[in-house]
């Protein structure tokens, strides 16, 4: 066994092995949460000269037993006074308390044991050795929150467990929900880019409401939230931040509708009220776990259904920069449960990691560091472009907004063009492009810069994109090009991109865009332009997806974890954002490949492919609605809004063919038995060779064709029930069509 050295700051210490080192103190603290140690850190120097010494650990520096050990034999058995502040139960750390209750019961040691979120959790406040009433009290001083409270809560403490004559006041109320308007360490201005603050009401551009926790706003941990603000300003936009207890917390849905300028503004008949000027256009979430609850029957998302505007989950990230940078997974399994997998439940679409945990100084009172998030430049003007894009699309009206709808094709031939699963995916996309023209949307001319309508059918759909150049090899030579991207405009572009990657490219794919050359005969690029493939009505798109090159190497997986997207492919992406313009992508039906690209699981960084294809764009995915686990890539991959659709009708599997002809000679041995059995011999006959013929007695379990010789007992018996099974299983009927309730036979 081997101290190592850790990474400082109550960071996840998820790997290796790691003890935290203190002297002993007659008062120890151990939370979960930073900005309770940050305003500790801050009440330090406030405390009286006679008041007892003070270790604050952070619970994520003891997760292992090893490391527990060691910390309840340095530390806590000379402690007089344990304070444990939990989130999520007594099980979240199970074996440190257990550890501790056993130290406290050997040494008579004052145990104060208390919820570290909103939620009073009387089995936990139950573990304590003083009263339940007194827990309380100690848990509203520290929930209420700030430097005033902290500072009394300590020394109410002292007081019932070391007697001491402090005489601290009761907790002091602190708002639940309020307005940020730079008052902690940040200091950012709206409307004039100069470093004043001006009336929110007054600010003229399109707002986005900000939430992040009231604790970080106490502790003034807010220098993401400025950054946020800030880049936000830059896009001609007004934020709104604003800090909150906690979601769940009753009446905050009440005072965030009207901070967000939804005053008195009810849902009626199952509509929500137009988006006004002093309303937000977008809220921007970097607060945890999900305001839905599961364990009802309603999900309780009222507070989202009234202020009716996309939400974007931004993630302030407990790991440091270094360990998010190294890991393929980009966040630690505890990120991805509160940041990412409870927020899903909401609705909420996720984008990136802004800020990530680090030391700002060590305090050598409290012997613990205090850390902070650090935001991350690049981060932020991703996530601040994305909220740009989604209120774009929403304040520009209909008839100037630009969509493009990619259709995915694998293997990439015309007979698998357009293949979800699931989905008639032709006839989906001529049902959006109806819908689309129906709410005001432009459906004019084609590329071809003749007037052509949208199609009626989905066959008709693809005969369109068939008479010009496809995906498919055939064809490529002498079929119209409808659209291309210049050579010289590419290589700006690929100039742009990372170095790293820009390498990744050219060491798989080379520098022609057509792959006719090989790897190291091509030494400059292309000058061919790229041909894009697809059509366009109006300010509609109707794309096919590139291949990522599986098609121009066999050995390629589809799903290819590390598999580099060719050139064609950014290309293709590069014309629809930048060429055509689109206001969002809409990928029609599971699935297409962008989300497989390689890079991070989630918390994606400016070198995973999927962020260099498609960029912040608004993104909506209709994705069949049994396979939530595929769907999730997009989500986390691809900030994409996954729209479930039904999954095809089903049916009876019924029987056909030589299995309809077996069970027909069944109901004929069955009825010889009783009233012809001379017929018995030739029936089994029969059933014998159409058994063998076909292979069913393997799938009865027989290895041995032989053993079928013995009619009775191992063959008739079974494979009536067999074939009953087959006959009742329920399988598709047809493919869905996005938008329409199912009728009659499909």
């Amino acid at each position: 066994m081997h101290r190592i050295s850790a990474t400082p700051g109550g960071l996840n210490q998820s790997e290796g092995l790691f003890f935290l080192e203190q002297t002993p103190a007659p008062f120890v603290l151990i939370t979960a949460a930073d900005t309770d140690i940050q305003t500790l850190a801050a009440v330090v120097p406030k405390l009286p000269n006679q008041f007892p010494e003070i270790r604050v650990a952070n619970l994520l520096q003891l997760q292992q037993q090893v490391s527990i050990d060691d910390y309840g034999e340095q530390v806590l058995e000379s402690a007089q006074i344990i304070v444990l502040r939990l989130i999520g139960g007594s099980s979240y750390w199970a074996y440190g308390l257990e550890v501790v209750q056993e130290i406290v019961q050997r040494n008579g040691t004052n145990l104060i044991v208390m919820p570290g979120d909103d939620g009073l959790d009387l089995d936990l406040i139950s573990k304590s050795t003083v009263s339940p009433e007194i827990v309380q009290k100690i848990w509203q001083y520290f929930q209420e929150g700030g430097t005033e409270n902290f500072l009394n809560a300590l020394q109410f403490i002292a007081d019932i467990s070391l007697s001491t004559a402090f005489n601290p006041p009761p907790p002091q109320s602190v708002p639940r929900v309020g307005l940020y308007q730079g008052l902690g360490t940040g200091d950012w201005g709206l409307g004039t880019g100069k470093n004043t603050q001006l009336p929110i009401t007054n600010y003229p551009f399109p707002k986005v409401g900000i939430l992040f926790y009231r604790a970080h706003y106490l502790a003034g941990n807010t220098k993401v939230i400025d950054a946020l603000c800030n880049a936000l300003i830059d896009k001609n936009l007004q934020p709104v931040p604003v800090f909150v207890s906690s979601l769940r917390e009753p009446g905050v849905s009440d005072q965030l509708c009207e901070l967000f300028g939804f005053k008195d503004e009810k849902i009626k008949g199952g509509e929500t009220p137009p988006l006004q000027a002093d309303h937000v256009s977008l809220l921007m979430n970097t607060t945890s776990f999900s305001l839905a609850s599961l364990e009802t029957e309603t999900p309780q998302t009222e507070l989202w259904e009234k202020l009716n505007v996309p939400v974007l989950q931004v993630i302030l990230c407990a790991s440091s920069v270094e360990q998010w940078e190294s890991e393929s997974q980009g966040l630690t399994p505890r990120d991805i449960a509160i940041n990412v997998a409870l927020p899903e439940v909401d609705g909420r679409i996720i984008s990136r990691a802004v800020s990530f945990k680090t030391l700002q100084t060590r305090n050598n009172k409290l012997e613990t560091d205090v850390v902070v998030y650090e935001p991350v430049s690049d981060r932020i003007q991703f996530v601040s472009q994305l909220a740009a894009n989604w209120v774009r699309l929403r304040v520009k009206p209909p008839q100037e907004r630009r969509i493009a709808l990619i259709l995915a094709n694998y293997p990439n031939t015309n007979g698998r063009l357009a293949n979800g699963v699931g989905l008639d995916t032709p006839a989906s996309c001529v049902e959006i492009l109806k819908a689309l023209k129906l709410a005001g949307y432009e459906l004019g001319t084609t590329c071809s810069e003749r007037s052509r309508s949208i199609p009626e059918t989905g066959d008709e759909l693809i005969q369109i994109l068939t008479s010009s150049v496809t995906n498919d090899p055939e064809g490529k030579d002498w079929k119209p090009i409808n659209q291309s991207l210049s050579a010289a405009e590419y290589q700006n572009y690929f100039s742009t991109i990372p170095e790293i990657i820009q390498k990744q490219i050219i060491e798989r794919w080379g520098l022609d865009f057509d792959f006719a050359q090989s790897k190291a005969s091509a030494e400059n690029f292309s000058q061919s332009p790229i041909t894009i493939s697809g059509i366009q009505f109006g300010n509609i798109f109707v794309g096919i997806q590139p291949s990522r090159g599986y098609d121009l190497d066999p050995s390629l997986n589809y799903h290819a974890p590390d598999l580099e997207p060719t050139h064609n492919y950014l290309a293709f992406y590069y014309w629809v954002r930048e060429s055509f313009q689109t206001d969002a992508i809409v990928h029609v039906g599971k699935h297409g490949n962008l989300e497989w690209l390689p890079g991070k699981s989630v918390a994606l960084s400016n070198t995973c492919y999927p962020e260099i294809a498609f960029g912040p764009m608004p993104h909506l995915y209709p994705f069949i609605v049994n396979d939530p686990g595929e769907g999730s890539q997009a989500k986390r991959r691809a900030q994409a809004v996954i729209i479930d659709h039904l999954t095809p009708p089903m049916t009876r599997a019924e029987l056909y063919g030589p299995l309809q002809q077996v069970e027909n000679l069944i109901d004929e041995y069955y009825e010889a038995e009783s009233l012809d059995p001379s017929r018995l011999p030739t029936i089994r006959d029969r059933i014998q060779e159409l058994v063998i013929k076909e292979n069913l007695y393997k799938d009865l379990g027989i290895t041995n064709p032989q053993d079928i010789a013995n009619f009775e007992t191992l063959i008739l018996n079974s494979l009536d029930g067999y074939l009953c099974e087959l006959k009742e299983a329920q399988i598709r009927d047809g493919l869905h069509i996005f938008g329409q309730c199912p009728q009659g036979t499909q």
